[in-house]
């Protein structure tokens, strides 16, 4: 509770007027010598209070907050005592007569206070009343707390998001081309196994499965079974690295033994086909991209009429008919370039190249066969290896 000390000045007419002023000047200096006893003993204490804070070593402890003072209120009126005069001093201005009641200040009020008179002297008296008054405590602060924690909004889960399955890219299938005719197709793995057939050239099949030495393929299908080929006669295409080596091979069947040689009766031959192949075919320097070859057709003294080349190119399967051989002998010379080698003359009743059909020759196989007026073959077809960088034409001889 904080006491403002309020002044009011309250005049009284009446004779002891000059013993009145010195009272109130007596007591104000009463009051402002305890105001100032009152202020040194505050600083000293404020003092005092800050050097024990500042010896003190022990851990600061949490204030606790003081309660402070009530105050209650009092009535509407305060009572004032009556004044005393000093006789001594001022012996004329004693009342002659004392007040019934103590007289009661009202706060506020605009009325008057009467101070009863005596004596012969008329005159004011005035009477400083300080009026205490109680300021109340302010109200107290209330502590502040911590920031209110406001929970965030709770994630519900969803259904569970499904795992998408990871897809493989198949593989290409690996495949063979059979790049030269009449390859050898067999039961197992190696040149001991039976023959199952033959495949032309260009023919491509679908790998299955490998030997663990890599040189013979697994190969699917002929007559609706699995067989094998020999890398020798293939190209391969696709990813090798894919395919499986195959572990459950058959043994491979022993080798026939060799029979003993038996005597041979001087008997002349007998060819399945009435015309056979005389001699290696003879090679020709050409310097040209066409397929060339000169044949003779003869019982092997005579030339023969009305025979014909049957010509084959393996890549396409493209075939064509020469014209009809002669009974008689044409004649090509062979220029060798550069000289000095000197020329050749070959005799001939037939000949057939492919620039008369508008087809190179290319690197190929080529095959040449003897046939009838009518195209059907009477001989085993003779297999040509073409090549661009070396053009070359060709030389047979076929023979009864």
């Amino acid at each position: 509770m904080i006491y403002s000390p309020r002044v009011q000045r309250v005049t009284f007419t009446g004779v002891g007027e000059a013993r009145i002023i010195t009272i109130s000047r007596r007591l104000a200096g009463t009051l402002l010598g305890a105001l100032a006893v009152l202020v040194v003993g505050i600083l000293a204490c404020s003092l005092s209070a800050s050097q024990i804070l500042a010896r003190r070593t022990a851990p600061l402890v949490t204030p606790t907050r003081t309660p402070r003072p009530t105050w209650t209120p009092a009535v509407q009126g305060m009572l004032v005592a009556s004044p005393t005069v000093d006789s001594t001093r001022f012996p004329n201005l004693i009342p002659t007569t004392a007040p019934s009641t103590p007289q009661i200040l009202v706060a506020g009020s605009a009325q008057g206070i009467v101070v009863p008179q005596g004596g012969a002297a008329q005159g004011v008296q005035t009477v400083v009343v300080i009026l205490v008054t109680a300021t109340p405590a302010p109200p107290a602060m209330p502590r502040p707390s911590g920031p209110t924690y406001t929970p965030g909004p709770t994630n519900t889960p969803g259904p569970p998001t499904a795992t998408p399955t990871a897809t493989s890219t198949p593989s290409p299938p690996v495949v063979v081309h059979v790049k030269i005719n009449q390859a050898n197709v067999r039961q197992g793995p190696g040149e001991t196994y039976p023959l199952v057939t033959r495949l032309d050239i260009g023919t491509t099949v679908t790998v299955v499965g490998r030997n663990r030495a890599g040189n013979w393929w697994k190969i699917c299908c002929v007559n609706n079974s699995d067989v094998w080929i020999a890398d020798s006669v293939v190209t391969v295409e696709g990813p090798i690295w894919t395919v499986a080596e195959v572990t459950d091979i058959p043994p491979a069947p022993p080798a026939p033994p060799t029979p003993a040689p038996s005597p041979t009766p001087s008997l002349t031959p007998t060819y399945a086909w009435g015309f056979h192949l005389q001699q290696t075919p003879q090679e020709f320097p050409l310097g040209q991209n066409f397929f060339q070859v000169s044949a003779i057709i003869y019982d092997g003294a005579t030339p023969l009429w009305g025979y014909k080349l049957k010509i084959r190119k393996g890549s396409t399967g493209q075939e064509w008919l020469s014209s009809g051989s002669e009974s008689y002998w044409k004649g090509d010379t062979i220029q060798w370039n550069p000289p000095p080698t000197p020329n050749v003359d070959v005799k001939r009743n037939v000949k057939w190249d492919s620039n008369s059909v508008s087809v190179p020759m290319g690197d190929d196989v080529w095959e040449v066969t003897v046939t009838d007026g009518a195209g059907n073959p009477l001989s085993a077809a003779v297999r040509l290896n073409t090549s661009v960088a070396k053009s070359k034409w060709y030389y047979v001889i076929f023979t009864k």
